[in-house]
């Protein structure tokens, strides 16, 4: 996470020029941040994100030389960015669970309001999972493929054991993540803080067993948790 009293540094990256010049301007008029950089494939990406270690990338998923996910992969592997969101005009569901299985932290389409982009920045760093409603259906539409081919993103048998042992309110955050929301608007409906509500999303995972809250929001959409009571 960037540090408190200093700017979140962003290095975005498109292969569409009007695109990322658009961007950056656009992040570079709010105080809390600086765009250190801008590329046009993976690989400049790559050696920007070597030398000016930024704290969130903004990646296109199709790009020349070298591709977004290619790009994804070597910059986690080598630890040098904490935070990459994919940014593209592709919603295809294969895009989406390779970004993430490579370790994307959001998958943000480029119609996205550009309000909005300031705002998914902000939050990144703060260790909320960025994703449009069409991702999400996305990724809930995957597990159907992937059942059906014999493979699942996740194991439900031992988390539907230990779902029992969660909190009402545990559950009710469950639910609440099953349908996409993010802390900040799970803190808004439960009446919360985003840092009570992080709390109980580490405590969930912690008990189900899942790795990451990716996997937690696909077995609660899954299971049908996310239904009121």
């Amino acid at each position: 996470m960037a540090s408190t009293g200093r700017k979140i540094k962003v290095l975005v990256v498109d292969d569409q020029r009007l695109v990322r010049d658009g961007i950056a301007s656009l992040l570079g008029l709010d105080e809390e941040i600086a765009v250190i950089g801008t590329a046009e494939n993976g690989k400049e990406a790559l050696a920007l994100a070597r030398e000016f270690r930024p704290d969130v990338c903004l990646l296109d998923i199709q790009m020349p030389v070298m591709d977004g996910i290619s790009a994804l992969e070597r910059i986690r592997a080598e630890g040098i960015v904490p935070y990459v969101v994919m940014l593209t005009t592709f919603d295809d569901r294969e895009y989406i669970v390779r970004s993430l299985r490579s370790g994307a932290v959001g998958y943000l389409l480029k119609d996205l309001p550009s309000e909005e982009f300031v705002r998914a920045i902000k939050q990144v760093v703060k260790g909320v999972f960025l994703a449009n409603g069409e991702v999400i259906n996305k990724l809930l539409g995957s597990l159907k493929a992937e059942e059906d081919s014999g493979k699942n993103l996740v194991s439900d048998s031992n988390a539907l054991e230990q779902y029992e042992f969660l909190t009402l309110r545990e559950q009710k955050v469950l639910s609440l993540l099953g349908t996409g929301a993010t802390n900040s608007e799970i803190a808004d409906i439960l009446s919360l803080s985003e840092g009570t509500v992080k709390n109980y999303v580490s405590s969930i995972l912690t008990t189900l067993g899942f790795r990451d809250r990716i996997q937690t929001a696909l077995f609660a959409a899954r299971n049908e948790l996310t239904k009121e009571e």
